[in-house]
């Protein structure tokens, strides 16, 4: 048996009922591993972050022939490390409808929890193969939520890295990302434990050429005194609170500064693009995004030129003091979501609908918008569903909220059924 066949076969029964993979990569199957601290370690890559010889979709039929002929940086450095990409999984299509995972080219991904309950997005393929164990790992992206609210509904753990962390590839449609994506995107890793998130994040830190953002700091820095801060009345984040306090942690209720306009910002930045081109997007995304991004526009409205230029002022401020905050806090528990399950249609119901879910997300948003770490880390059931918080902290400093979620984690496993 090859090294590979089991977990092939894996793919072949669970795939038809999850929707998780949008396409497997022939992958060598022989007797001999690659050496390195991965060596045999498949795992799976969104579909708008390229793999050699593979069509990087985006979602989109019209481009399932976009083979690339080299990897997306942090793929290259996994598979220098021995690890091997599997496939490609479902995200929405062209990453526009950002909060459930469905794409034109693919249909939707399922819940493995719950099939009426949507897996969220926008990396929700990845963290589906992760949870039903089709993949040891999986690499998404993150701009307000995309890495942790599909780990959170589906009970696995990812890893949002500071802004500047990971080398990173472009974005579909023009050379480099515009100003919003550069900002506030990030890419990252899903997995079953913290410990393959502190593993993976230790091979994809370093400088790169290809990306003149990434900075040359290790992935581990000095110690710290074990000092946490909560965002108090969420009882989920209460009982991780108590449970680091348990740990020897000291801990304490504090008020993030600024949340409400930071989310509120982090989303409008990101519908300026499409508010300035609206017409051009809905001709060329059809009308299926266009309902979702009349409701965004209407909850979230675009920038115009002046107050774009105060949003850059305003940011770096936000940034100062919560830079302040985790100075005085080495970590922050806040919750991922304060919703614990979404349907797959609340993101285009109604612009209401919408502003609900970015209201239940905002601690995703602001982190995004500042660019600090964060992990998201299942901490049990509630009524049958995962639950869990996520874990931010300094700049740089991924470390300290993997060793937090490491006390936190209670590894979860659906119950998945081959139909």
């Amino acid at each position: 048996m090859g090294m590979f066949t089991e977990q092939l076969q894996l793919i072949e029964t669970l795939n038809p009922v999850y929707n998780a993979l949008t396409s497997v990569f022939d992958v060598p199957d022989g007797p001999d591993e690659p050496d390195g601290p991965l060596a045999g370690v498949v795992f799976s890559v969104k579909a708008n972050i390229d793999v050699a010889g593979a069509a990087t979709t985006h979602g989109l039929k019209s481009l399932t022939g976009n083979v690339k002929s080299s990897d997306a940086p942090i793929v290259a450095r996994l598979r220098a490390a021995g690890a091997t990409p599997i496939g490609h999984a479902n995200m929405p299509t062209l990453n526009a409808r950002g909060l459930h995972t469905y794409s034109e080219l693919a249909g939707h991904t399922i819940n493995p929890w719950d099939a009426t309950k949507s897996p969220g997005g926008s990396s929700g393929g990845d963290a589906v193969a992760v949870a039903t164990g089709m993949v040891r790992f999986g690499i998404g992206n993150d701009s307000g939520g995309s890495l942790r609210l599909p780990a959170f509904l589906n009970g696995v753990c990812a890893l949002k890295p500071s802004y500047g962390r990971y080398p990173q590839g472009a974005a579909f449609g023009q050379p480099d990302p515009s100003f919003p994506t550069q900002v506030m995107t990030v890419e990252g890793p899903l997995a079953r434990t913290v410990a393959d998130l502190r593993l993976v994040h230790g091979l994809l830190c370093g400088a790169d050429p290809s990306d003149p953002r990434t900075v040359p700091v290790p992935a581990t820095g000095s110690p710290v005194a074990k000092i946490a801060g909560f965002v108090p009345g969420d009882p989920v984040v209460e009982e991780a609170a108590k449970r680091l306090a348990d740990a020897g942690y000291e801990v304490e209720a504090v008020t993030p500064p600024r949340v409400q306009e930071a989310s509120q910002l982090s989303m409008r930045m990101i519908a300026t693009p499409i508010a300035l081109q609206f017409d051009q997007y809905v001709a060329f995304v059809g009308e299926e995004l266009a309902v979702y991004a009349r409701n965004l526009l209407a909850v979230r409205p675009g920038l115009d030129i002046g107050e774009f230029l105060a949003l850059t002022g305003t940011r770096l401020a936000i940034q100062r003091e919560w830079a302040r905050l985790l100075d005085r806090y080495p970590v922050l528990i806040a919750p991922v979501s304060t919703t614990p399950s979404f349907e797959r249609e609340d993101d285009r119901r109604s612009p209401e609908a919408l502003a609900a879910y970015f209201e239940a997300t905002e601690m995703c948003e602001v982190t995004s918008f500042v660019g600090v770490p964060a992990v998201a880390v299942p901490t049990g059931l509630r009524d049958g569903l995962p639950t869990g918080v996520q874990v931010i902290s300094r700049m740089y400093r991924e470390d300290l909220a993997l060793d937090a979620a490491a006390v936190l984690e209670t590894p979860l496993s659906p119950a998945v059924s081959a139909g």
